[in-house]
Formats: C-alpha cells, structure tokens, sequence
C-alpha cells in the first residue's frame, strides 16, 4: 500500500498497546466460546430451530454449542437445572414455563456476575413476571404486557433520535411476515462495526410494540413495521444490548421460523452477538456491501452450507501443500520493481529497504488462481509490508507496475490480514477494519489466506480478519511478497518470511 507508518507512531503505539492472547501459530483455531443453547418450550417450532441455530454457530468455526432442553409443557421443571457457570454465554431459544426459583436465581447470578446472554426472537416473549429477566431483555412482548411493565422504544427518523412512549397499550404485535430493511443505528459498536450501514433480511417477523424496563439498553439496528403489511408505522428495534450487573446481554428479534434463519442477516448478527456477549469483543471479519446488500436478502442453509458458506480456517497441517521456498535460495522466484534487497538468510527470505525506491516485489515465477497461502511473517517496526496474490504486471500498464489484491502486514494496532489494492487506485477493497491487534509484534506471525473465485479469506495468527467479495482484481496472478518504498534518511527496514506454503483448490 501507498501509507508508510513513522517509527515514532509504532514506538508510541507499541507501548500503549497492551498484551493480547491469541491462539497457537500453525492454523490452529483461536479457543472456541463455549455456549449452551436453551430451548423445550417455545410457541415457534424449537424443534427446528434449534439445530439450526447451533449449525449456525459452530458453522462459523468460533462457538462449540451444548443444548439444554426443558421438560415439556405441563411437565416439572423443579429439575431443569443446568451448569449456567460451566458456560460462557447461555442463548435462549425458549418461551414457556416460569423455570424454577432455584434455577432462575442461578441464572440471574450468571448474568449478573459476567456470564453472556443472548435472547433469539420468541425468547423475549417469555417470563413476563420475572423481573430480573425482563431488566435483562429490555424488552418484551405478549404474556400480558402492557404499560405497567414499561415504555415503547422507537426510532424516530424527523427526530434523528430514539423515544420512549408510556401510552396505554399491549406488548407485542407483528404484521406479515415479509422480507425488510435491517437500518444500523450505532455502526461503532463491536457487534455492528464492519457490517453495511443498512441491509436486507429475509421474509420474518418484525416486532412491534415491544415493552419492558428498558434500562441500561442500547439499539444497535432498527427496521420499520410498514402499515401495509400489518405493522405499526414505526422504526422497531431489531437488535439491542443490555448490560445487567457486569453481564452483557444481547437481543434479537429475528429469526421466527427456519426460512428466516436461512437470512444471513440473521446469522451474521447472530454470530456476531454471541461472540460479543461472551467476550465483550467481536474477532469475526467484517461483511461488505457485496454480500449484505440493501436490494436482495442473502441467503444461506445453514445446514447444507449454501453458496456462501462461512468455512472455518484452513488447516495449514494437513496435507495437500506445496513449498513455495525451499529455505535455500530463491529458485521459482524473481523480482519485480523497485530496488530493495532480497536474500536468503537461516532458512528465511529477507527483504531490505532502499533509499528512494518505489515498493519491490519478489514474486513466483508462476501464477495461480485459486487456492490457499500459508506463511510466517516478521515485520521491523515501523516498515508495513504485504503478501500480493493473483497480482500482475503488465508492460502495458503502468511499465509494468505491480498490481492487484495485496494481504496487508503491519505492526499492531494496524491493518494486518485486511486486503488493499495494490497499484491500481482503488485503496483498501476491505472497507470495515474491526480487528487491529491480531499481529503480533516483534514475533513471527502465521498469515492464511484463501482465494475462492471472487472471495478472499484471510486469517492472523487463528484470527478471522478478512471476508470479503472482490469482484474487480485478476482471478489469477502470481504471488508476491512486497518491501515498502521508503522515504530518504529512514531505515533501513527488514521483514523476513519463512514457511511459505500454496495449496490449490480446484
């Protein structure tokens, strides 16, 4: 990329940065959260739901989901007891019978002394006579809701801002279930941040008129009940947060049945506020505008995959890799632009800056298309560099400058794993950057990529940064690893890779 970060900013940065624990290199998954899933009684069908739910989770490679079912309605619940501690956030996919009050107490304890909650759809219908509960959802609907529990919450758009309305009347309603606009309303939020500023869900129930304490509450997305189809005429809040002691809570209303569980708006916020109620932090990668679009809902069977399947990490200890460099010297590759060093030094390639020079690049002498890159990379402070892959360079283009898709290296806080546009104007192609810290610095760091068609995943030391679809760049290139350009009277800079491994995909 065209940016060169100061030596002083790296310094001062790395010594305001604190520590972060990041999984085992070599590909390994960052520690999966531990969720249980609730369900046994719910007037939707949990039946359904519910594996839905947890294929939704585990399919994304961050979550190992236990499910805890209830007795049936009618049945004793004076035995439905689960661990809640043994867990770090619990998701409720249950509206029925009060719990009982052993039970229900052990569950205020675990929220209240840090332990995740998340509220899916119909669970927020449930309970309306329990305080604690209805101070953890913020709000409710039906169960004979009403005023007395609390205020309507709206958006209102001639405002610019969000009301609460204390007038007479139920809590809950929906109109037909049909396909709406998901509006953010806080895009900083970790759960929200990296995601499109508005985006289509699937056909689903929008609720309306929900009430409750609504304290300590956040509204993170709206969408609006059109009278048209049933609705109230007002922007309803579709997700929120609720912070309950030192507990973090998050609420969605979506997801009534398994055709709205197929929306990836569902499941991507779902995903997301999981991980956020467990952690306080989101490590997923953000989503753009190619694949939450505001004209068309995305759609995904959680169960079969679907054309845009969330998979997990490559495993960069299997088989099926080709060496790339074989520790020795740099047969297979060749230099481009530029006149930084190359050299091969302790069985790693190093790359040295040079006064004045554009960027340079040390590229294979062959090209591929899709696949999956594996390498380790150990950036100098103060020098950003970059993997290129599907790049080009053409004579008749810019003399042969190189371009296309590069996966960025950068000391933390920065933009490591995200994808820029080398040399062809365009800047960065990933435009939300949620995770900065995933590079380690002063270590060697394990990058993995994979080019799928017009999908680029990548990952930094097991974290998921990049997902995106790119449309514009070459399907195929050689791969290239770049040195900077520097400014005169600065460096020299190093960066060093090793372990540079290729797997294709057919």
């Amino acid at each position: 990329m065209s940016k060169l970060v100061s030596v002083h900013f790296v310094l001062l940065s790395l010594l305001a940065v604190s520590s972060v624990s990041l999984s085992p290199l070599w590909g390994q998954q960052v520690d999966k959260i531990s969720v249980l899933l609730i369900d046994g009684q719910n007037n939707h069908n949990w039946k359904v739901t519910t594996p839905l739910i947890q294929q939704i989770l585990e399919g994304c490679g961050r979550f190992n989901v236990d499910v805890a079912t209830a007795p049936g309605r009618g049945e004793s619940l004076e035995s439905f007891s689960p661990e809640f501690s043994k867990y770090q956030v619990v998701v409720s996919n249950y509206n029925g019978q009060e719990w009982s009050e052993a039970t229900k107490k052990a569950f205020e304890i675990f929220v209240a002394g840090g332990g995740g909650f998340v509220s899916v759809h119909a669970a927020d219908n449930s309970f309306p006579r329990w305080d604690a509960y209805n101070r953890m959802i913020g709000l409710g609907g039906w169960g004979g809701r009403s005023e007395k529990d609390g205020p309507y919450v709206r958006w209102k758009e001639e405002q610019q801002r969000f009301t609460r309305d204390l007038s007479p009347g139920r809590g809950g309603t929906h109109g037909k279930r049909v396909p709406f606009l998901v509006v953010i309303r806080d895009s900083e939020h970790p759960i929200t941040a990296g995601l499109p500023k508005t985006f289509m869900q699937t056909a689903d129930e929008l609720y309306g008129k929900l009430r409750g304490p609504a304290e300590n509450m956040h509204v993170l997305a709206t969408g609006f009940s059109a009278p048209a189809t049933g609705g109230t005429g007002e922007h309803e809040p579709l997700l929120m947060t609720v912070q309950f002691g030192e507990g973090r809570v998050f609420h969605t209303t979506l997801g009534h049945d398994n055709n709205a569980m197929k929306g990836m708006a569902f499941q991507v916020t779902l995903q997301r506020g999981v991980e956020w109620a467990a952690t306080g932090s989101v490590k997923q990668p953000a989503i753009n505008g190619t694949i939450l679009t505001s004209d068309v809902a995305a759609i995904r069977d959680p169960v079969d995959g679907g054309p845009d399947d969330f998979k997990a990490i490559p495993d960069v200890t299997s088989e099926g890799w080709v060496t790339l460099f074989n520790g020795k010297d740099l047969t297979g590759w060749s230099q481009k632009n530029g006149t930084a060093t190359y050299r091969v030094e302790n069985g790693t390639i190093v790359g040295k800056t040079a006064e004045g020079s554009p960027n340079s690049f040390m590229c294979t002498t062959r090209d591929y298309g899709n696949f999956e890159l594996t390498f380790e990379v150990n950036d100098d402070p103060g020098l950003n560099s970059g993997v290129q892959i599907r790049s080009l360079s053409k004579a008749d283009f810019n003399n042969g400058r190189v371009h296309g898709p590069q996966v960025e290296i950068e000391c933390a806080p920065g933009e490591s794993g995200y994808i820029y546009s080398e040399g062809t104007g365009r800047g960065w192609i990933t435009k939300q950057q949620p995770v900065k810290d995933a590079y380690q610095n002063g270590k060697w760091n394990r990058f993995v990529v994979r080019a799928n068609g017009d999908r680029i995943q990548t990952w930094v030391n097991g974290v998921p940064i990049a997902d995106i679809v790119d449309t514009e760049s070459s399907k195929s290139g050689f791969i290239g690893l770049q040195v900077h350009g520097i400014k005169r009277n600065l460096g020299p800079f190093e960066v060093r890779w090793r372990d540079i491994r290729v797997r294709e995909l057919k």
